[in-house]
């Protein structure tokens, strides 16, 4: 940092954001040396060392647009997520209104998974979405009620809709975005094509 300093002078070295953030976490890392580092509670700021990584986005082109164009795709993507929590939400009030008793595993023993209260039902949905050990709560609920088609109508829709449907949607969204950033580009460069002939 100090070669830095030296080399570029104060004026141009503070111009560029980097060169503050890395005075800043040199400045903290001296600080955390001298200090007590258990007892400062700056320990938590070490974690800022690894921001630095991200100045390595400057200089690989191909990563600052992919960045460019999932932060581009941010608002749509929001409104998907909208979408799986309103999804999940119904979803876990109507786990919670049919299988709400409290589910056991094949040793007797309460099992984790529930659909007795709004949270944990929503805990439990997003787990069956996210494909985690789904089959194993549906048997668990098919156990608990003695009847197969409810339950599996159920567990089955919500990976159908939850994990295929709206993970398809979320790629879609980024694919969009993507294809549309690739023919900026050519666009652009058919541009500068133009004016150079």
């Amino acid at each position: 940092m100090l070669l830095k300093l030296f080399g570029l002078g104060l004026k141009k070295y503070v111009s560029d954001n980097f060169n503050i953030f890395d005075a800043v976490i040199v400045g903290v890392s001296l600080f955390e040396l001298f200090a007590d580092a258990e007892s400062s509670g700056l320990s938590v700021l070490r974690a800022f060392r690894l921001v630095r990584v991200f100045k390595i986005i400057r200089s690989w082109v191909s990563l600052r647009k992919l960045l460019e164009t999932v932060m581009n795709s941010m608002s749509a993507i929001g409104n998907l997520g909208v979408l799986t929590i309103l999804f999940m939400f119904i979803s876990a009030l109507l786990a919670k209104q049919f299988f709400f008793e409290t589910l056991v595993e094949d040793d007797g023993s309460d099992s984790r998974y529930s659909f007795s209260t709004t949270i944990q039902s929503l805990i439990t949905i997003f787990i069956v979405i996210t494909g985690e050990n789904w089959n194993a709560i549906m048997i668990q609920v098919i156990d608990k009620h003695g009847s197969i088609p409810g339950p599996t109508l159920f567990f089955v829709a919500e990976m159908i809709i939850g994990n295929y449907m709206l993970l398809n949607l979320f790629l879609a969204i980024l694919l969009k975005f993507i294809s549309e950033g690739d023919e900026e580009e050519g666009k652009s460069d058919d541009d500068k094509g133009k004016t150079e002939s």
